[in-house]
């Protein structure tokens, strides 16, 4: 008999779980609790009579459009952001179902404590879903707020919410430190950065242009073999790779506090959930408008 976890029953709407009795409709295919087809005495699915199509036919299209758990593997709708079944962030991108899951779930079943919690490999496990609390937020609105990437930026948001500490790696961020603060919607910051680098690389375009490395050369009465300069050039290229580590290594916590703030402001303000939340993605997200903007100061 195939597998209609995690489908849902057409007379009640409920999600099908391990162990339901099951039964389907002989002409159609379209599956019902026993319960609610005995109730209804007969398939309701009327629309796919009459198309003349079977129910797993509708299901693939469906499927396709579904985004499937890495770690349970549940088929979820295309607009949920958290599994319905575990509660962990799903991720467009995450189509195939890990091998391992039903190993490790028996594993974890089988390693309890003294108050029957279960333990992971590393200690007691923790699950989060999309109600559970960061500093006084939800982490369905961090991951409204987040928009792209989400498994990325909530395994480190939960890290510095519930576990402390500050560092974790940004690889964009140690590189283009002021195009990524202006992408995440972080403008001062960004412009910040932005207004340091270009300063920063002052001594950088005095060589150049005494050199004439850009096709020209320009003499604007300054020794640029001069230990004093080189010195000032030195220094700058120290402070900007010293920029460039704290972006690097706190950018994501920076990111943190700056959702934690932008969230709380819109939750202060009156307005319906439905409309709090749709501020929270507009608030949120990214931004290559600041970003191609910023391009012609950089490029100079």
């Amino acid at each position: 008999m195939a597998n209609y976890t995690g489908k849902k029953c057409f007379s009640c709407g409920e999600v099908f779980k391990d162990g339901d009795d099951i039964v389907v409709c002989p002409e159609c295919g379209t599956p019902y609790h026993r319960e609610c087809y005995l109730k209804e005495g007969k398939c309701i699915n009327d629309a796919l009579h009459e198309s003349g199509q079977s129910w797993e036919q509708t299901q693939e299209s469906v499927e396709s459009e579904n985004i499937r758990c890495i770690r349970c593997g549940f088929e979820n709708p295309p607009d949920k952001l958290f599994c319905e079944k575990c509660g962990t962030p799903l991720t467009k991108n995450d189509t195939e179902e890990r091998p391992f899951n039903d190993m490790d779930t028996q594993n974890n079943a089988q390693q309890t404590g003294p108050d029957g919690q279960p333990y992971g490999p590393f200690g007691r496990q923790v699950v989060f879903d999309k109600d559970s609390d960061l500093e006084g937020i939800k982490l369905d609105d961090y991951a409204k707020f987040v928009k792209t990437n989400p498994l990325i930026f909530l395994s480190n948001f939960i890290r510095f919410g519930k576990f402390g500490g500050k560092i974790s790696i940004n690889f964009a961020a140690f590189l283009f430190p002021h195009l990524y603060f202006l992408f995440r919607k972080m403008n001062l910051v960004g412009i910040i950065m932005l207004v340091a680098t270009a300063l920063l690389n002052i001594p950088t375009a005095i060589e150049y242009l005494s050199a004439g490395t850009m096709g020209f050369s320009l003499d604007i009465g300054i020794d640029v073999t001069g230990r004093v300069f080189q010195g000032i050039s030195a220094a700058t290229w120290y402070v900007s790779m010293a920029l460039q580590f704290v972006a690097g290594f706190f950018g994501n916590y920076m990111y943190y506090k700056f959702a934690q703030k932008k969230i709380r402001e819109i939750r202060s303000e009156d307005g319906t959930e439905q409309e709090i939340a749709e501020k929270i993605v507009a608030k949120g997200g990214t931004s290559w408008g600041a970003v191609i903007l910023a391009l012609p100061f950089i490029l100079r």
